[in-house]
């Protein structure tokens, strides 16, 4: 039988690896992921948790000790952010390339100099090409199922990629909420065994992994890895619903759209911010205006079909993007995948961006309610007068 606690992202990260049975935990503490790694430690040490804990000399370390574990039939669990992730880049590379379902909990971070401690999503979204499957979580009940349903994505025989379940520095691993612990039961029933079906190091069998033995052979190994990304969307939509019948909780997939169905504009974001972000589409929806939000639940593959779907009706979009990328087309990584995904569309909406929310800044249904009505100001003048607009700026 379930039990309810209250929980932050942090622990309920903690519990939900606890509940998949995993058996190796490597992770190099870096704020704001301490307390995630304290929890597993101290539930591995008063017998809760049977699991081997590894304290490795950097955040490299523990990722390649992910791989080995992983590749050698262990169910493999870290955890990082911010320049963890970069410092542990190299080996980010090399998992999804030999095909191993580790899982990591990003607690994203923004990346110094001059990010700090708080949230932007840059360290997560700076591997957003390496082949990892990326899901974006907005609470810490979120955050304890979308690690359970993680392993049995990255598990599926038709992926077998790594992933990673991103929660916000503070706003998240570090805020309580009623959190709803699944039975240990019906997670075993949920979540099988990990056994790869083709990579498993033996010692009784000695392997060795050969690069270069044919020429231009990364032509096919890219296009598998991107073949597998495309199947993990519907394992994605498809293990969301089979945790949506044997729990009670369902993320909508890859997307969850919130009164789309009739909006002329509609608001998109990732993680936290969405939970404000639903409140000032309420208020807005009291005052008689049609607005929409569309929260964007996995990143990686990205849900382009889905994202088409929802927004096929709506005459303005609005990405609110927690990072900024420096030098590009302008916008934030989010906005600009987004433009790429709309590009196809026979009647295509009106697109603007909004940076908000970087180093964990608070935004507020105000300034929510500022963007929006920006994507109506779009709609009435026929034109978008700023593409990309940075909301949070001290005069």
């Amino acid at each position: 039988m379930s039990k309810k606690r209250v929980l932050n992202g942090n622990q309920a990260a903690a519990i939900g690896a606890k509940l998949a049975r995993v058996d190796v935990i490597p992770c190099f503490p870096i704020t704001p992921n301490v307390d995630l790694i304290e929890t597993l430690a101290k539930m591995i040490r008063d017998g809760e948790m049977k699991a081997k804990y590894v304290c490795p000399e950097s955040e490299h370390a523990a990722m390649s000790i992910c791989a080995g574990a992983s590749a050698a039939g262990a169910r493999a669990f870290t955890a990082s952010g911010s320049q963890g992730i970069v410092f542990m880049e190299e080996v980010l590379w090399m998992v999804p390339g030999l095909r191993l379902p580790v899982v990591m909990c990003v607690c994203n971070r923004s990346i110094a100099f001059p990010g700090l401690i708080q949230s932007t999503h840059s360290d997560s979204l700076l591997q957003r090409d390496c082949g990892w499957i990326q899901f974006y979580c907005e609470t810490p009940q979120e955050v304890l199922d979308t690690c359970v349903q993680s392993f049995k994505v990255a598990e599926n025989e038709d992926v077998y990629l790594p992933a990673m379940f991103c929660q916000d520095a503070f706003s998240v691993t570090h805020t309580a909420t009623p959190v709803d612990i699944p039975d240990q039961a019906d997670i075993d029933a949920f979540l099988p065994p990990y056994k790869h079906r083709y990579v498993q190091l033996d010692p009784d069998v000695p392997q060795e992994i050969l690069f270069g033995l044919e020429d231009e052979a990364e032509t096919e190994y890219r296009y598998q890895m991107e073949q597998a990304m495309e199947n993990a969307k519907k394992v994605i939509e498809d293990v969301d619903r089979e945790y949506a019948s044997a729990l009670g909780r369902s993320y909508g997939g890859l997307i969850e759209k919130y009164r789309c169905e009739d909006a002329e504009v509609v608001l998109v974001t990732m993680g936290s911010l969405t939970g404000t972000a639903r409140v000032s589409v309420d208020k807005m929806r009291d005052e008689g205006k049609p607005v929409g939000l569309l929260k964007l639940r996995v990143f990686r593959p990205f849900p382009t079909e889905e994202v088409r779907r929802a927004l096929c009706k709506a005459k303005a979009v609005g990405f609110v993007d927690r990072n900024f990328s420096l030098g590009s087309a302008k916008g934030g990584i989010g906005c600009t995948e987004m433009a790429r995904a709309l590009y196809g569309m026979e009647s295509r909406p009106y697109l603007l961006n909004f940076i908000a929310g970087l180093g964990g800044r608070d935004v507020t249904v105000q300034q929510f309610e500022y963007m929006t009505n920006k994507m109506f100001e779009a709609c009435s003048k026929g034109r978008v007068e700023r593409e990309v607009e940075w909301i949070q700026l001290r005069a």
